[in-house]
């Protein structure tokens, strides 16, 4: 379980590491507009960027980056959800370039 999302689950099901993590929530989060802060998802379908990710896939993810990303995510609460989509993403972009070879 993420300290940041106590919502998510343990699991012993295989899932991605570290680095696979912020590619495929990279992908999820660039198909989407907006991002929601401090939930995983609201009412209204609107997701924050981890939420972005379990819209799309069951499969497990590193817990230590669902707390870094979910911290960024979470960083800016005044934020309208389309400006916080644009640091995001912008962030995760910066983090998967720096983490190819």
């Amino acid at each position: 379980m993420s300290r940041l999302r106590p919502t998510l689950v343990t699991t012993t099901s295989p899932g991605l590491g570290h680095d696979a993590t912020y590619f495929r929530v990279l992908q999820a989060v660039a198909g989407r507009r907006a991002l929601i802060h401090g939930r995983l998802d609201d009412p209204h379908g609107g997701t924050c960027a981890i939420g972005a990710y379990f819209r799309e896939a069951d499969i497990p993810i590193d817990t230590k980056a669902i707390d870094e990303i979910a911290a960024y995510n979470d960083s800016f609460p005044r934020l309208s959800s389309t400006e916080r989509w644009r640091k995001v993403i912008a962030w995760l972009r910066f983090q998967t370039k720096a983490m190819a070879p």
